[in-house]
């Protein structure tokens, strides 16, 4: 995992509202095409192989970078040393990048995690998405065929071992992440998951979820 931080003259709102899709941009600038265009299942669904998270603290802003293919993260974290940070017009300043072990051991099959996880519906009328919480079954159910769904796209094979996702604790009130104008709604939430290593590896590599790639999904190991 890539851990950066860095920071800019003033704590300004409509930033942090903005750095999720200029952050998305930077890495598609400077990776693959394939990575931006996506990898798509047998249902033709579109999956991205990477992840990332930013955290706001005043004007100190820290982002962790994950992808599947780990020879990206080493590309991003030397293209900022030689080049500094810049997303869009933004310049930040007091840039640090340091590289973290993400790694499962070979014999892992469930792990305890905890993350802004995104799931909804679309309302049939109002044509409006519907976030669902982590304690809604429907919630689980969602997040389940996503990753099977992935784990197919990115590897290119079907995902034959057992899968169970478990969200056993949930905030109780919603945070709201920005894309660009676009709200959306996710509960910070633990969940036990029990698989294969390459799915858990997988999915810490790449989260859980949908719209990963727009600041939700990320998840971090936590102690039971």
């Amino acid at each position: 995992m890539l851990h950066i931080t860095a920071c800019v003259p003033t704590s300004n709102l409509l930033i942090q509202r903005s750095m999720a899709k200029l952050f998305q941009s930077f890495l598609y600038s400077h990776l693959p095409n394939k990575e931006h265009s996506g990898y798509v299942s047998g249902s033709g669904k579109i999956f991205k192989a990477m992840n990332f998270r930013i955290r706001y603290i005043q004007e100190r802003f820290e982002i962790d970078f994950v992808a599947l293919n780990k020879t990206y993260e080493q590309k991003i974290a030397l293209d900022i040393l030689k080049e500094g940070l810049k997303l869009g017009e933004i310049h930040f300043s007091d840039v640090t990048v340091s590289m973290q072990e993400w790694s499962l051991p070979s014999d892992v099959t469930q792990m305890e995690v905890q993350g802004y996880v995104c799931a909804a519906l679309k309302n049939r009328l109002t044509k409006r998405k519907i976030f669902l919480e982590p304690g809604d079954e429907r919630h689980t159910q969602i997040i389940t065929n996503n990753a099977l769904q992935k784990y197919e796209a990115l590897l290119g094979k079907p995902y034959e071992g057992d899968l169970l996702i478990t969200p056993y604790w949930q905030s109780l009130k919603p945070k709201i992440f920005w894309y660009e104008k676009t709200p959306y709604v996710a509960w910070l939430a633990k969940y036990a998951i029990e698989a294969d290593t390459s799915m858990l590896q997988l999915l810490l590599d790449t989260g859980l979820g949908s719209d990963t790639m727009k600041n939700l999904g990320f998840l971090e190991l936590v102690d039971g």
